[in-house]
Parts: C-alpha cells; structure tokens; sequence
C-alpha cells in the first residue's frame, strides 16, 4: 500500500487517478476494522500521507472520515491525541461552514458529542466554541427578551445561567485558539515550502475564523452576562471591551485616531463588534466614547441596514446601562427630526423605547419611564405606524387630558373616532371632535401628512354630526397635505368636501359655488378618477338648483364689506363670473363680466396679509389666473395679464407646491410663455409641471414641450444619452394620450407620440415595448404598409415571432408580388416559420424556390439561404 501511494503522490500524469484512489483508500480506512497489525510507523506515514494529499484538495469531510478510522488503529498515544486534536479542529471548521444549516449542524453535533465521550482528549477549544455557538443563541434570545420587558424574569433566569457558564469558557477558547495559532504559524515559518506547509497554513487559516467566533461569542456573552447581572463594576464588561477591540485592530479608547473605511465593517460580523464595543462603552458610562463609536459606525462602510440601526443600538445600550435621563433625552432629540416614512432602524427604536417605557423596572421612575414610552408612541406616529400608537395607547390607559401636543391628541381622536363609528352615539363623536379640534390647532411643524390626515378625520367627525360646514372645510383643508402622502385619500377628501357643501346648498345657494369651485378642482387635479368623470354633471345639476347664474351673481356682488362671509364671496363671485363668461355669447358682456372678475380678484389680493391662511392665498392666485387668461382672450387689457402673472408669480411662491392652484400658475405661464415665444421659459414651467404635478392635467402639455424639446436636440446631437431621455419622454407622454388601437384611431397626437416612441424604443434597443406600440398602430390602420413593416420587424427582432408572422403574411397579401418589400416579407415569413413551425416552412420554402430558383435580389436572398440551411441543419 505504501508503495502504491508513493507512487501515486509522484506521478503528476496520474493527478487525477490519484484523487480518485486515494478517496477510495480513505473511505476503505475509516470502514476498515480497528485492528491492524502492521507496525505504528507505516500507519503513521500511510494516514499522513494521505491526509497531506486531503488537505490540499481541500476535502475535510474526507480527512475527518480518515482521521475517525486512524485513531482506533493500534498508535502510540501521543500520536493518538495529536490526531484528535487535528480532528477536532476539523470537526470546527466544518461546523462554521455548516453553521447556517441546522439539519446538518445537529448532525455533525451528533458526532462530536459521540467522539468526545469515547476521547475526551478531542475536546479542543476550536470545537468547544462551536458548541457553544447554539448555547449562546439561546442566552442572547433570553436576554434581549428580558431587557425588552423586565416582568420576564424566567427568561432572564435563563440567560444568566447559560452565560455564568458559557462566558469563562468562551473567554479561555478564545485566548486558547489565538495563542495556538500563533504557535502554529511559527511551526509555518519553520517548516520548509511545499505543499505540506501550505496545507498546515490553510488550516490555520480556516481556524482563524473559528478563533473569530470565539471572541466575538465571547465578547457579547460577557457583556450580557454583565448587565444581567447588573454590576456596572463587573469584571465582564473590561473583559468584553477587550475582546470586541482586539477584534477590530483597536487599541484603546483613542477612537478620534481610527479610520472607519479601515475597519472592514462591510463584513456584517466586524460591524456588530462595534457596536458591542460602543455598548460597553455605554454601560461603563463613557458617554463620548459610546457616541463616538456610533459615529464610526455611521461613517463607515457598513451595510446601509445595520447603519440605519445605529441609533437603535446606542439607546438601547443607555437602557442597558440603566442611564434612563440620558435615554430619554437622547430619544426625544432623535424622534424629534422623524418625518415621513420610517426606516427599520427607527419604527425598531420606537418600539423598544415603548415597550421599554411601559415595562420598567421596579427601582426606575415612573413618570420618567412613562414619558419615554410616550416618545415611542408620538415616534411610531411620525412614521406613519398609526396602527401600532393607538394600540399602545389603548393597551397602556394612556391619559391625554391637558396639553399632551398634537400627536397624542390626534392618535386619542382617532382611537375615539374609531370607538364612535362602533357606537354610532352623538356624545362619542363630540368627544372624539373634541380631541381632534385641539390637535389641529397644535399643527406639527414640518409635518403636513399627519396634519392632514387629523383634518381628515375631524372632516368625518363632524359629517357625522351633521356640521356640514365644518366637515367641508376639514376636507377641503386636508387634500394638499393628503396628495403628498396618500393620493386616494386626498381624492375621497376632495369628495367629502364636494358632498358636505352640497348638502348646505340645498338650503343656501352660497355653498353652491363652493361646491362647484371644489369640483374644479377635483377635475384639475385628479382628471383619471371616476368622481372627476362625474364632476360636470353635478356642476351643471348644481348651477340648476340654484337657479339663473346672473342672479348668483347679483347676491354675491350684494353682499356688504362688512359680512363676515365678505372674502368668500368675493371668491366665489369671481367663479361665478368666470362661467358667466363662457355661457354669453355676446362680446360686449363678456367684456363687462370680465371687469367685475378683475375687480373682485382686486378686492380679494388687496386682502392679502401676512396673517392670510393657505386657502386665503390659492383662492387670490386663482382668481389672478382667471384675469391673466381673460388678457390672453383680449377680454381685458394686455397690462393686466403683464402684471397679473407677475404677482401670481411672487404669490406662488407662498404656497406650496402641492397645492393646486400653484400648478393652475405654472400651467398659465406655460401657455403664456408659448404665445410670446420665450423657449427657456417654456422649458422652466414644463419641467416644474413633470416634477411637481405630474399626474395633473396639464402633465400632457408639459410632456409635449419636452417631447418637442427633445426632437430639436436630436437633430442637432443624436447621442445615445438623448435617445434615452426621448424614449422616457414619450413613454410617460403614450401612457398620458393612450395607445389603443380604438385611441390611435381617433386621436392623431397620440398616433404622432406612438410612433415616436416606437423609433427611439427600437433605437435603444427597447425592441419589445418598440414592437407592442408598433403593433397597435398596424392593428389601427390595418391598410397601412409602413405600420405593418415596423410591427413586423419589431416583434422579430423582439423574439415575438408569432405575433410577427401575422404582420408579414398580411403584407404579403397586399404587396406586389415580385418586389424587394414582398421579398422582404417572405423572408421574415421563413424566418418566424422556422422558429414556430419547421415543417410548415420547408414546405413555404419548397414552393417559393419552384417560383424563385435565384432567391431573389439580396439582401432578402441570403437572409433566405440562411433559413434555409437553419431548416436543413434541423431535420
């Protein structure tokens, strides 16, 4: 045997066979019996052999069945252990790399739990730290779970026994390990080069990691043991900075002199060594080193994940600490700047600061306590978790009697709300409006989502009781928040305020033009939902209701300076008048009405204070719009649309920009801009329309002077980049005008924007979305050949051959037979033919060469040749 092996180890031919033999002899080692009786030395130098020649082929499992077989031979014993410790540190190695796999981890457990008991002497450190990993999971889940709420005692009971055990013996692994390969890489630096000390050093390599594991199981175990335990004086916490240091390259607190892209925190574990450190940090109440810490973390190149969990970390490390005056200042400064969405890392701040607050311990303050569990709640608010506050606040009795600011109140509203709309009694939704009429008056700064979305419910509160005035103006005063963060929310506001002033305008015809006046908007700002399709109607129905519009208008116009209702009057009146203006068909009137409009719209901007409300100034700038348009008609002097859109430009910038009258402005100057042929202006309106309003109506004409745009820049520099930006301008413009067949039919702009998409989608490469569009058009204008080849080629060249076959078979029926567009069809005919019906084309083919023995003129006769040696290469 040892002459075979010898023999294969030296024959460089035979690599290959000599794998495959000695995987065979290592398998037929460690089935064979353990009794055999050739001397120690040749068993010696036969398992080293063949280990050798395992390890650089990388094979552990093999080298473990090896080694299991070699250590029940009869050796001498301080070879034995020697083997058993090799074997143990294989056992490890393969243990991390099956750590992520519990099937295969408790089975490879299984077998070291076996080898242990039979040799004792196998029980190595590096297979003492993998052991433990499972044990350490347990401790960690335990902890965290009690910090979480310290009424848990039982899972607190759990982990301090597990770590009071597993700590020392981690802690001594992990110093065991290091010194041993340390010691094994000056057994390296001796040993001569060759493939013997490689493998000895990719050992030691792979046992790096375990020695890895070790420190940071250690570190972390003795830093929860500690503040389990909760002796800030613990001999852990030192014990555990130590560790998470050693692990990084850092020595000492001189965290100002590290390097954050230098610490390697892309690699997830190095990151949670970290933070472990800026925890210890924290426990030992060095405050600036804990923050400092963190900042490295924010500043490094860690995933953007555990990044984000950063704040999470350092508060939850206050807690840890008991340093609860510190938590909760810190806790309020961060939920302070929560806006919008939130992150992971802050609903996961919230939530342990709440749960936290409402689960104290026995000697922290209550009151303190309950106040940092409030700062989760309004948190969890902020970020839009309206689901997981009110719970919280129901679950916890939380009281909001005084002045508790606007998101306690409005979460209360909202619980209240919610409790009437069970009920349906009177006296809860009062309660409820109460609560909620407060919060809108404590307006969040910088928060108009959630402002919006307690005007939104106010609204219903007091639809429900039947205050349909105030119902209307909570709706109308919650859309521009509301199409900023929930759309169809704003829409069914939109409607609410439309159904709550209808309902008054049976009664009052004053609310009718309010009525109307949000309907317009409706239609303006929401053109695609089906109450905007209904908007017409119900303004016609409204204006019947109340009778002749020249009698509205002689009521508004009647009302003194004195009423309280005067603004809105002078609002509505420039409405009225502006219908007025298109109901009359003599010129002269239309003159006179436009007048009275300039005028009131006078009247109403003269109002203007730095005091107005929001809907103060959109009512003004609507109004300066309707007098810049009637200019643009010759209504009314050229000066008064010079200065009206100048001083709606300066108001616009008051409001904004979700509210629509800002897009009505933009939308105005557009079109002036156009009529007076200003490009750079044009451009600057358009592009704020896209960026702002883009689901508007006035999106599409903003679309077409990008589209316009772009085509004079392409025929001055037809860069791949332009190509690009003109096949997104005209996607979103064919999505804006359509591209049905039934719509390219009848509306020429969007057959003119198809088309254009088409070409710069096939120019790009965008063959499919090319050859969808492309064959709506041939479906369109079935008669015509030019569609019919761009469908053609474009669904080819996309792969879409059956669709593209159609296309060709049609031209071939209309086409002239003979002439380079018919050969043209016939070879793409051949081509779809081979890919969906090879039988079908050999047959098309054998009758087309009886016709046309040459193939016709080229190129169609060598695309065709091709086809043809693709049909027979198939048979």
């Amino acid at each position: 045997m040892e002459y075979a092996i010898s023999r294969l180890l030296a024959s460089r031919r035979a690599i290959w066979a000599g794998m495959a033999a000695l995987l065979a002899l290592s398998t037929s080692l460690a089935a064979a019996q353990s009794y055999d009786n050739r001397p120690k030395e040749i068993l010696n130098d036969e398992f080293k052999q063949v280990d050798d020649y395992l390890a650089r082929l990388g094979l552990t499992e093999q080298r473990i069945l090896l080694s299991e077989a070699y250590v029940e031979k009869p050796i001498d014993e301080a070879s034995r252990r020697k083997a058993l410790r090799e074997l143990a540190d294989l056992f490890a190695t393969r243990l991390m790399e099956v750590s992520g796999d519990d099937a295969q981890f408790d089975a490879y457990r299984q077998r070291v739990q076996k080898l242990i008991q039979k040799y004792p002497a196998a029980n190595a450190p590096s297979l003492q730290v993998m052991l433990l990993q499972a044990d350490y999971q347990r401790a960690e889940a335990a902890a965290s779970e009690w910090i979480a709420d310290p009424s848990k005692s039982d899972a607190k009971q759990t982990a301090a026994s597990i770590l009071k055990v597993i700590a020392p013996q981690l802690t001594v692994a992990a110093k065991q390990l290091r010194s041993d390969i340390t010691k094994g890489f000056e057994e390296v630096d001796r040993m001569p080069s060759g493939p013997t000390a490689e493998a000895r050093e990719r050992e030691l390599r792979a046992l790096e990691g375990v020695a890895g594991r070790a420190a940071y199981f250690a570190a972390w175990a003795n830093y929860y043991r500690a503040v389990i335990e909760g002796n800030p004086q613990s001999a852990a916490i030192p014990e555990a900075m130590k560790l998470f240091q050693g692990l990084l390259g850092i020595e000492g607190n001189n965290y100002n002199a590290v390097d954050p892209l230098q610490l390697g925190l892309i690699v997830e574990w190095r990151a949670r060594a970290l933070i472990g450190l800026g925890l210890c940090e924290a426990y030992l109440g060095q405050m600036d080193f804990s923050r400092r810490v963190f900042e490295i973390l924010r500043q490094s190149d860690a995933s953007p994940q555990i990044i984000d969990q950063a704040d999470y970390w350092f508060v939850r490390g206050l807690l840890n600490a008991k340093r609860y005056d510190e938590a909760l200042a810190e806790s309020q400064r961060l939920v302070s700047h929560f806006q919008g969405d939130g992150s992971e890392g802050k609903i996961s701040l919230c939530a342990l600061i709440a749960q936290v607050g409402f689960h104290p311990l026995e000697e922290t303050s209550s009151e303190q306590m309950r106040q940092l569990g409030l700062v989760g709640i309004v948190g969890l608010a902020k970020l839009g978790r309206i689901g997981a506050a009110i719970q919280l606040l129901d679950e916890h009795k939380i009281d909001v009697s005084g002045d508790p600011g606007f998101y306690l109140l409005w979460l209360e509203g909202q619980r209240q709300f919610a409790a009437a709309e069970e009920s349906k009694e009177e006296r809860d939704y009062k309660e409820a409006k109460v609560l909620l009429v407060k919060a809108v008056a404590n307006p969040p700064a910088g928060d108009a989502g959630a402002q919006a979305e307690c005007q939104y419910v106010l609204g219903w509160c007091c639809y429900r009781l039947k205050q349909f005035a105030e119902a209307s103006g909570a709706f109308r005063q919650a859309i521009a928040g509301l199409k900023l963060s929930n759309p169809q929310k704003a829409v069914e506001s939109a409607w609410l305020a439309f159904v709550s002033l209808q309902s008054l305008a049976k009664t009052d015809p004053r609310y009718a033009a309010a009525a109307i006046d949000v309907l317009e908007d409706l239609k303006r700002d929401f053109p695609e939902h089906s109450y905007a399709k209904k908007a017409d109607l119900l303004i016609a129905r409204l204006q019947q209701s109340r009778g002749s519009l020249r009698d509205s208008i002689d009521q508004l116009a009647n009302i003194p300076a004195s009423d309280p209702n005067y603004w809105t009057a002078q609002y509505d009146l420039c409405v009225m008048l502006r219908q007025q203006i298109e109901q009359t068909a003599d010129e002269s009137q239309k003159i006179d009405y436009a007048k009275r409009l300039l005028a009131a719209a006078n009247v109403l901007n003269g109002s203007l204070s730095d005091k107005s409300s929001q809907s103060d100034r959109a009512r003004a700038l609507r109004t300066l719009l309707m007098a810049v348009e009637l200019s643009g008609r010759s209504l009314l002097p050229a000066d008064v649309g010079d200065s009206g859109i100048r001083r709606a430009a300066a108001l616009a910038t008051q409001l904004p920009t979700s509210d629509g009258s800002v897009a009505d402005y933009h939308h105005r100057a557009l079109l002036l801009a156009q009529q007076r042929k200003q490009p750079e202006q044009i451009l600057e309106h358009a592009d704020w329309i896209l960026a702002n309003a883009p689901d508007s109506a006035f999106a599409t004409s903003a679309l077409v002077v990008r589209a316009l745009d772009i085509d004079r820049r392409l025929q001055e520099t037809a860069t791949p980049e332009i190509r690009t930006e003109a096949f997104e301008i005209y996607r979103q413009l064919v999505q804006k005008l359509g591209s049905s067949p039934q719509t390219l039919r009848e509306k020429k702009n969007a057959r003119v924007a198809a088309s254009k998409f088409a070409e710069y989608a096939e120019l790009i490469g965008r063959r499919a979305e090319a050859a969808m569009v492309i064959s709506n058009l041939a479906e369109a204008f079935p008669d015509d050949r030019t569609y019919l080849q761009q469908a053609g080629r474009a669904s080819f060249e996309a792969g879409m051959v059956e669709i593209s076959l159609e296309h060709w078979r049609k031209l071939l029926l209309g086409l002239d037979r003979g002439s380079s567009e018919w050969f043209e069809a016939k070879s793409h005919q051949l081509a779809c033919l081979a890919k969906t019906d090879p039988k079908g084309a050999r047959k098309v083919l054998a009758q087309f060469k009886l016709l046309y023995p040459a193939g016709g003129p080229p190129p169609w006769r060598d695309k065709i040749k091709i086809v043809e040696q693709e049909l027979a290469s198939s048979r």
